[in-house]
C-alpha cells in the first residue's frame, strides 16, 4: 500500500484517476495544499514490515487468531434437493414438477399417517420450492447448501462476490488495500479492512473500520496567459460530508446504536459452502460496523445515514507553467466515506488550457511570428512584438530573411518543476507590398536595373529607357554607375523609410 505524501508536496502524473484509492491512514498538513499531477502514478504497496503473516497454516495458535478462515464443519448440512426428489441435476423443470407431484401425493399428511411422513413431506416441499425457482436453483448449483442460509443472497449478490454486499463492492475492497490488492498489505490490515477488527483481537468487535472516501473529479477552463503566469480560480462541488445535526452518527440526540442482530456485533457473517467449508463475509445488515440504528432513533436530517450532500466552493491555486490536461489535487476535499470512519477523498481539478492566437507553446518555450515590412527587412530597424509581460521592441538586422529568428532569453514560461524560465523565439515573416506608387516603382526599378548589372540611360529630363526586365525606368541624366547607385539608394531609403 502506497503511503500518501505530505499534502504540500508536488507530484506529477499524466492523467486523473477519479477512482484512485489511497490508504486509510490520516494525512497531515493543510487541506488546501495542492499537488500537481503530470505523470502516471503506479499503484504500489505500502512500505514497511508486515505486522502479521498472511499465510494460513494448521498451527493451532494461528487458527485461534484469524477471523477469515476455511475449516470443516461437523454439523449436518441440508439434504440435496435433487436426491430428495429423486431427479438428476440436469433434469428439466417439467421432470422436477412431475417427481414432486408423485412424492407429495405419496407422503401428504392427509393420506399418509405413517411416522416420519410429515417430515418427509416437508423435505419434498422445500426441495421443490428450491428447484422450481430458477434463481435459487442456480445459486444452489453454484454454492451448494450455503445458498439456503439466511443472508446468503444479500452477501453474495452480484455474481457471487462475497464483498459486494450492502454497498461494500469491489472498489471498496480494493480501497482497503490502497488500490493495489491484497498482495502488498499486511495480513493484519487485511482483516481490519474486511471485518473492521484486527486478527489479534479475535472475533470481538472493538473498533470501527476506517475507509477512505471517493475522489471528486472536475474540469476547469483557463486562458493561455493564466496557465503561463499562474492564477487563482474557484470551483463549485457537492461533496458527501458528515451530517452536521448528528455529527455523522446517524442518531438523534441522546440515542445510541444497538448491536447488530444479524452478526451479533462481529460485523461478519459465516456461510457453509460445498465440501463442508465456511466462508466469512461482511455483514450486509450493518455494513460491517457491528451496530445498527434502533427504530425511531435515526437522525431526521440524514435519515440515519450520517452523511449528507452539500454545495460548497473551493479555491484552486493554479501554478504558473501548468499544461493542458494536468490536474491540481486538493487533499481531503472529496467525498467522505459512506460507511465507517475515515478521511475524505481528494478533489482533482483537470485543467483545460485554451489555445493562444498569438503564441505557440513547446514545454517552457513560446514561439511568435512577427510580421515586418519589406523595407525593414532590407534596411533593418525595429519590430514591436507581444510577450507574456507586455509588448517589446526587438531589433531587426539589415537583410533579415524570411523565417529568421531572434531569441529573447528568459521571456518564456516558468517551469512548474523547478521554476526556471524558458525563452521566447520570434520568427520574422516579411510582408511584401501589394501595390506601389509610380515613384516607388521607379526607385525599385532602378534598384533592379542596378542588381541586373545595367544602369538606366536617358537623353534628357523625362527621357525613358527600357530596363533588362522589360519595364520602363526613368532617369534625369546619365551618370557613372557609382554616382547613380548612391543616388538611387538614398532615394529609396528616403521614400520607403518614412
Amino acid at each position: 500500500m502506497l503511503r500518501l505524501p505530505a499534502p504540500r508536496s508536488v507530484s506529477f502524473i499524466t492523467s486523473i484517476n477519479c477512482s484512485s484509492r489511497s490508504n486509510r491512514f490520516a494525512q497531515s498538513g493543510s487541506r488546501h495544499a495542492f499537488s500537481l499531477l503530470a505523470a502516471p502514478v503506479a499503484q504500489g504497496s505500502r512500505s514497511g514490515n508486515s505486522k502479521a503473516s498472511c499465510k494460513f497454516t494448521t498451527n493451532h495458535r494461528c487458527q485461534q487468531k484469524k477471523n477469515f478462515h476455511a475449516s470443516p464443519v461437523a454439523s449436518s448440512t441440508p439434504k440435496n434437493p435433487y436426491e430428495v426428489l429423486g431427479v438428476k441435476k440436469d433434469s428439466s423443470p417439467a421432470e422436477i414438477k412431475k417427481a414432486y407431484y408423485q412424492l407429495a401425493k405419496q407422503y401428504h399428511p392427509d393420506t399418509n399417517k405413517e411416522k416420519g411422513a410429515h417430515e418427509r413431506f416437508v423435505e419434498i416441499q422445500s426441495a421443490y420450492d428450491l428447484l422450481s425457482d430458477k434463481e435459487k436453483r442456480a445459486q444452489y448449483d453454484r454454492f451448494g447448501a450455503a445458498s439456503q442460509q439466511e443472508g446468503f443472497s444479500d452477501a453474495f449478490a452480484g455474481g457471487g462476490n462475497p464483498f459486494a454486499a450492502g454497498g461494500f463492492g469491489f472498489s471498496d475492497f480494493a480501497n482497503a488495500f490502497g488500490g493495489g490488492g491484497v498482495g502488498g498489505g499486511a495480513a493484519n490490515d487485511v482483516f481490519e479492512a474486511l471485518f473492521g477488527t484486527s486478527s489479534k483481537r479475535g472475533r470481538g468487535r472493538t473498533a470501527e473500520p476506517h475507509y477512505r472516501g471517493d475522489d471528486i473529479a472536475v474540469s476547469l477552463d483557463v486562458s493561455f496567459l493564466d496557465a503561463c503566469k499562474g492564477t487563482r480560480k474557484q470551483v463549485t462541488i457537492t461533496p458527501i460530508i458528515n451530517c452536521n445535526s448528528c455529527s455523522g452518527s446517524g442518531l438523534k440526540s441522546g440515542a445510541k446504536r444497538s448491536t447488530c442482530s444479524s452478526c451479533q456485533g462481529t460485523g461478519t457473517r459465516t456461510f457453509v459452502i460445498q465440501s463442508g467449508f465456511q466462508m466469512a463475509s461482511t455483514c450486509p445488515t450493518c455494513q460491517g460496523s457491528g451496530t445498527t440504528v434502533p427504530p425511531g432513533s435515526a437522525c431526521g436530517s440524514c435519515s440515519g445515514i450520517g452523511k449528507v450532500k452539500t454545495r460548497k466552493t473551493e479555491t484552486i491555486d493554479i501554478p504558473a507553467g501548468i499544461e493542458d490536461g494536468m490536474a491540481v489535487r486538493l487533499p481531503r476535499a472529496g467525498d467522505a466515506p459512506i460507511s465507517g470512519a475515515g478521511n475524505p477523498g481528494d478533489l482533482l481539478v483537470r485543467i483545460n488550457v485554451a489555445p493562444s492566437k498569438v503564441f505557440r507553446r513547446q514545454g517552457v518555450n513560446i514561439y511568435h511570428d512577427a510580421r515586418i515590412p519589406m523595407h525593414t527587412a532590407i534596411l533593418g530597424g525595429k519590430a514591436r512584438v507581444p510577450t507574456l509581460d507586455g509588448e517589446l521592441d526587438v531589433r531587426v538586422p539589415p537583410g533579415a530573411q524570411q523565417g529568421e529568428e531572434c531569441i529573447l532569453r528568459g521571456r518564456g514560461i516558468s517551469s512548474a518543476v523547478d521554476g526556471s524560465k524558458g525563452d521566447m523565439f520570434v520568427s520574422f515573416t516579411i510582408q511584401m507590398p501589394r501595390s506601389l506608387s509610380s515613384r516607388q516603382r521607379q526607385l525599385i526599378q532602378e534598384y533592379a536595373d542596378d542588381v541586373d548589372g545595367k544602369s538606366s540611360r536617358s537623353t534628357g529630363d523625362g527621357d525613358r529607357s527600357t530596363g533588362r526586365n522589360g519595364t520602363n525606368s526613368f532617369s534625369s541624366q546619365a551618370r557613372p554607375s557609382s554616382d547613380w547607385l548612391s543616388s538611387a539608394w538614398n532615394k529609396l531609403k528616403g521614400l520607403i523609410g518614412h
